[in-house]
C-alpha cells in the first residue's frame, strides 16, 4: 500500500469509534492523506465540540512530520522549539496522533482527540492494529 485509501480510512474510523463504545467515551476521529489534507472523520455523539479541531490537528501534525504528536510535543519541549505549532495550518504536541506509513513512507495521519491523552492514544493504537497498519 503506497497510497491511503478512502476503505482504509473508514476501517481506522469504525475500529477507533468501536473502541472508544468500549472504554465509554466519545470522541473525534480524523484520517488525513499524505498532503494532510482531510480524508475522513467523524464525531460521536456527546463528543466535546473542541475535539473536533484537536484530533485534525493531531491528524495533520503527524502527516507532515511522520511521528506521533506525544514524540513531536517532546522535541518542541527538547529542542525549545515553542512557536512551531503555529506553522501549518496550525499543529499540536500531546498524544493522540499517529502517522500512517507503508513500505514508501508516510501515507497520512491519525488523529483522535475527546479523552485523556493516554485514552486518545490508545484508541488510535487499537484501530491501527484493528487496520493492520502497526
Amino acid at each position: 500500500m503506497n497510497i491511503l485509501s478512502s476503505k482504509t480510512a473508514r476501517q481506522l474510523i469504525e475500529a477507533a469509534e468501536h473502541k472508544a463504545q468500549q472504554m465509554g467515551i466519545n470522541v473525534s476521529i480524523a484520517v488525513v492523506d499524505s498532503g494532510a489534507h482531510l480524508l475522513e472523520f467523524r464525531r460521536m455523539d456527546g463528543a466535546i465540540l473542541g475535539s473536533a479541531d484537536v484530533a485534525q490537528r493531531k491528524a495533520r501534525t503527524c502527516a507532515l512530520f511522520p511521528m506521533p504528536t506525544g514524540d513531536f510535543g517532546q522535541l518542541i519541549r527538547d529542542a525549545q522549539l515553542t512557536g512551531i505549532e503555529l506553522s501549518n495550518g496550525l499543529l499540536t504536541g500531546f498524544p493522540g496522533g499517529v502517522p500512517l506509513k507503508a513500505e514508501n513512507g508516510v501515507i497520512g495521519g491519525f488523529g483522535i482527540s475527546g479523552g485523556s491523552a493516554e485514552q486518545d492514544l490508545e484508541i488510535a493504537t487499537y484501530a491501527l492494529d484493528k487496520a493492520g497498519l502497526q
